[in-house]
C-alpha cells in the first residue's frame, strides 16, 4: 500500500465544478469580498483641497485677509449640499462660504492680529455621503498652510 494513501492523501487534488481547487476557489471568494468591500466603502475615491490664496499678502487696515480654496472629489456617494469648510488657526474655526458662481470654491476672511506676521492655519472639509443603511460623515483634513502678512513699503 502507498504510504501517501494510507495517510489519508491522495495523489490528486478534488476539483470544484469549475475546474478550481477549494483553496483557489476561497482565496478568489475573498479577494471578491475584499473588493465589494472597498468598492461599497468607497475607497479608491479622491478628494482634493487646493488653497488658491497667495502666501503672502501686505498688511491691511482691517486685519483680515482672503483665503480661497477649491475642494474636489470623486466620491460618487458625496453629498454636495453638506459640504462644510472651514480654516482651523490653532483652537479656533472659521466657517468658509461658496464664493459666488463658482461650483467647487470656498471662501472666507482670516483675522491676523497687528503684532502677528505668520499665521500657520488648515482647511478641514466636513461631509456626509450616501451609505448602507443611512447616510455617513467624513471629513478631509488640508496639508498645513502658512500666511504671511507683511509690512507696506
Amino acid at each position: 500500500m502507498d504510504p501517501g494513501f494510507a495517510s489519508g492523501k491522495t495523489a490528486f487534488t478534488p476539483r470544484t465544478a469549475t475546474g478550481q481547487t477549494r483553496g483557489t476557489m476561497r482565496k478568489t471568494l475573498r479577494l471578491g469580498g475584499l473588493l465589494a468591500a472597498a468598492w461599497l466603502a468607497g475607497c479608491g475615491t479622491t478628494s482634493t483641497i487646493t488653497n488658491l490664496s497667495p502666501r503672502s499678502q501686505p498688511r491691511n487696515a482691517e486685519g483680515l485677509y482672503p483665503v480661497e480654496i477649491e475642494f474636489r472629489s470623486d466620491m460618487q456617494a458625496l453629498k454636495r449640499e453638506t459640504l462644510k469648510p472651514y480654516l482651523q488657526v490653532g483652537d479656533n474655526n472659521y466657517p468658509m462660504r461658496r464664493t459666488h458662481r463658482m461650483e467647487h470654491r470656498w471662501e472666507t476672511l482670516l483675522p491676523v492680529p497687528a503684532n502677528t506676521n505668520v499665521v500657520n492655519y488648515r482647511v478641514k472639509v466636513d461631509f456626509e455621503y450616501n451609505a448602507i443603511p443611512v447616510a455617513r460623515s467624513n471629513s478631509v483634513l488640508s496639508a498645513p498652510y502658512q500666511l504671511q502678512v507683511r509690512e507696506k513699503q
